[in-house]
C-alpha cells in the first residue's frame, strides 16, 4: 500500500480537434469504380485507372486544377441512365396551350402548325420532325397527338381553341444527338451509349472510299484533333472511350466534310445519389458533398433533407449541386428563365447550386463544355473558412472561358436569385467568382458560403470540446470559486474557439462564451450561449473622385496648412 500511484491527468493540452474544412466527398457517374464505394483521392491519383472517363472524372480533375497543393477528395461513383430532354413547348402565336410527355426515341425538332381555326379534335394540323424544313401531310388534332417515332404526345386541353397560323415548337434529344453535315458525301451515322460528354467534330482530310480516304477526330467541339487515320475498310470506328460507334457507309467520301454532333454523359437520379452516399457517409466525415451532374429543385429538396439528416446527427454538412446547361434552340435567357423558376420552388440554407457554365480546359489537353461546379469546389478546398471564393488577389477561373451571351444581367439575376455564379470585372481578363451563396431565403443569416463553413467548423469543434465536460462534476454554481466543472466547461469551449482567432489569417474575429446564471442545471442541464463575431467580406468599394485646381479656395492642401 505505501507506494507511489500514477496517474495521466488527461485533457488539459489545449488540442482541439473538430474541424473537417477542406474536405469534400464527389459523388457523380463514371464508367469505372464500383458504385457505392469511397475512394479516396489526391492530386497525383490515377483518376483513369480508378474511374475510367464520364461527369464524376471531369469534376475531379477540375477540382485538383484548382484545389492547392495537397486536396484530399473522397470520389463516389453512382449509376447513371441515359441522358436525353423533351424540352418546353415554344408556342408562337394564340390558341389553347399544350404540354408534353413521353421518353426521347429519336432526335428531332417537332413543329407542329395549325392550318385552321377550330375546337380541339377539329382543327387541322401538319407536324414537321426537322425545324419546319418539311412537313407532313394535313391531318386532324387532338387532344393527344403522337409525335412518329420520337416517343413524345403533345396534349392539348379537351375544350381548347386552335388558331391558324399558331405554332408549337419543341426538341426532342437522345444521349447521341442528330448528326449534322458540312459538306458532300454519305452521312455517317453514330450507335451506342455514350459514356461520357464529348462535342464530337470528325472531319474527312481526304476523300475517297472505304480503306482509302482519312478522317480525323475531335471529342471537344474541335479544339483538338487526333491523329489522322483511314477509314475503316469495315466501316466501322469508335470515338475514343465515349463508348459510341461510327459506321462509315460504303460512298465516296469528300475531302473537307464535316460531321458533328453531340453526346451526352449519364445523368444520376437523386434516389441513386442518396443510395450511393449512404456508405461513404458513415465511414467519412466531409465538410460538404458535392453531386456532379444536371439537378433542379426536387433534387436540391432532397440535398437539404440530407443535410438536416447530417446535422441532427451532430455533423454540419453541406451540399453543392449542378444546374443542367442550355439545351438545343434555348438561348441563355430562356435557360435563365427557367433556372429562376427553378429557384421560386425551392429554399434551403446547406445546399449551393452552381448555374455558372463554359468551356473547360483540363490537364488532358481538352476542352470542353460543362458546369463549372468542380471548378468552385476546389476553390473551396484551397482557401480557409471565412474566405469568400471571389477574392480577386486568388485570381481567376483561368481554366475557364464564359459563353457567349453571358452577360451582368444574366449574371446578376441568377447570383441575386442565389445561384453560384462568375462575372467579369472591367480592365481585367479573366473571369473570378461572384458571391458563393447558398439557396437559403432571404432572412436568414446563412446566404453565404464563408458563413456557413465558419459556423460549421465552430459548431463541431464547440461540440468536441463540449463532450468532454459530459458527467463532470458541476461544482456549486453560487461559490464561483468552487464551481470548477462550469469553469472547465466554458475554458474548454473558449480554447476551441481560439484556435480559429488565432489562425493565420484569423477565421474568426472574436467570440463570446456565456454560460447565464441562474439556471436549473440538475433538470435542464447547462446552457451555454456563444456570439460568433465574423470577418466582414468586402462586396463592394465606392469611389469619389474630386477635382480641384491649385492653389484655389477648394485646393486641400490649404486648408491642411491652415
Amino acid at each position: 500500500m505505501g507506494d507511489v500511484l500514477e496517474y495521466l491527468v488527461d485533457g488539459t493540452s489545449g488540442l482541439a480537434p473538430g474541424g473537417v474544412d477542406g474536405t469534400a466527398m464527389i459523388v457523380g457517374v463514371c464508367s469505372g469504380g464500383q458504385p457505392g464505394k469511397g475512394y479516396l483521392l489526391g492530386k497525383r491519383s490515377d483518376l483513369a485507372g480508378l474511374l475510367g472517363v464520364g461527369p464524376l472524372v471531369d469534376a475531379l480533375r477540375d477540382i485538383f486544377a484548382t484545389g492547392g497543393q495537397n486536396p484530399v477528395v473522397i470520389a463516389v461513383p453512382v449509376a447513371g441512365q441515359p441522358a436525353g430532354y423533351i424540352s418546353t413547348v415554344r408556342q408562337s402565336g394564340p390558341g389553347a396551350a399544350c404540354a408534353t410527355s413521353g421518353v426521347p426515341q429519336a432526335n428531332a425538332d417537332v413543329v407542329v402548325e395549325v392550318v385552321a381555326d377550330g375546337a380541339v379534335g377539329l382543327a387541322p394540323v401538319r407536324i414537321s420532325p426537322d425545324g419546319g424544313a418539311t412537313f407532313g401531310s394535313q391531318q386532324a388534332s387532338a387532344t393527344q397527338v403522337t409525335i412518329a417515332a420520337t416517343g413524345v404526345t403533345l396534349t392539348f386541353p379537351e375544350d381548347g381553341e386552335l388558331k391558324a397560323g399558331t405554332a408549337y415548337r419543341f426538341t426532342v434529344r437522345t444521349a447521341v444527338g442528330p448528326v449534322t453535315r458540312i459538306g458532300g458525301g454519305p452521312q455517317i451515322t453514330l450507335a451506342g451509349t455514350p459514356r461520357a460528354e464529348a462535342q464530337l467534330v470528325l472531319e474527312v482530310v481526304s476523300g475517297g472510299a472505304r480503306n482509302e480516304g482519312t478522317y480525323r477526330l475531335s471529342l471537344d467541339g474541335g479544339d483538338n484533333y487526333g491523329a489522322v487515320r483511314t477509314i475503316p475498310v469495315d466501316g466501322a470506328a469508335t470515338t475514343g472511350d465515349t463508348g459510341v460507334a461510327i459506321t462509315f457507309p460504303a460512298g465516296d467520301y469528300q475531302g473537307g466534310t464535316t460531321y458533328t454532333a453531340t453526346l451526352q454523359a449519364p445523368v444520376p437520379s437523386i434516389v441513386d445519389v442518396m443510395t450511393a452516399i449512404e456508405r461513404p457517409l458513415e465511414l467519412y466525415d466531409v465538410e460538404f458533398v458535392h453531386i456532379v451532374g444536371p439537378s433542379d429543385s426536387v433534387d436540391w429538396a432532397a440535398a437539404q433533407a440530407k443535410a438536416d439528416e447530417l446535422w441532427n446527427l451532430h455533423r454540419p454538412t453541406y451540399f453543392k449541386m449542378e444546374s443542367r446547361l442550355p439545351r438545343d434552340g434555348e438561348d441563355i435567357n430562356d435557360w435563365a428563365a427557367v433556372m429562376l423558376a427553378e429557384r421560386a420552388a425551392f429554399a434551403g440554407r446547406f445546399v449551393q447550386v452552381c448555374t455558372q457554365y463554359g468551356e473547360v480546359s483540363d490537364a488532358t489537353g481538352q476542352r470542353k463544355l460543362r458546369n463549372w461546379g468542380g471548378l468552385q469546389a476546389g476553390r473551396v478546398l484551397s482557401i480557409p473558412v471565412q474566405r469568400a471564393t471571389g477574392r480577386v488577389r486568388d485570381g481567376g477561373i483561368s481554366q475557364g472561358t464564359l459563353p457567349e451571351g453571358w452577360n451582368e444581367a444574366v449574371q446578376a439575376a441568377l447570383e441575386k436569385a442565389g445561384f453560384l455564379t462568375a462575372r467579369i470585372y472591367a480592365g481585367l481578363r479573366s473571369a473570378y467568382w461572384g458571391d458563393s451563396r447558398t439557396m437559403a431565403e432571404v432572412t436568414s443569416d446563412f446566404q453565404y458560403e464563408e458563413v456557413l463553413r465558419v459556423v460549421f467548423k465552430a459548431v463541431r469543434k464547440l461540440r468536441i470540446a463540449a463532450l468532454k465536460s459530459m458527467y463532470d462534476e458541476l461544482g456549486d454554481p453560487l461559490v464561483p470559486e468552487n464551481a470548477g466543472g462550469l469553469e472547465y466547461l466554458r475554458t474548454n469551449l473558449e480554447t476551441a474557439l481560439t484556435t480559429m482567432t488565432a489562425a493565420v489569417p484569423p477565421e474568426l474575429a472574436a467570440y463570446v462564451v456565456a454560460i447565464p446564471p441562474g439556471q436549473d442545471y440538475v433538470n435542464n442541464g447547462v446552457a451555454v450561449e456563444t456570439t460568433l463575431i465574423g470577418i466582414p467580406i468586402i462586396r463592394q468599394i465606392k469611389l469619389f473622385a474630386n477635382y480641384a485646381y491649385a492653389g484655389s479656395s477648394f485646393d486641400p492642401r490649404l486648408t491642411a496648412t491652415a
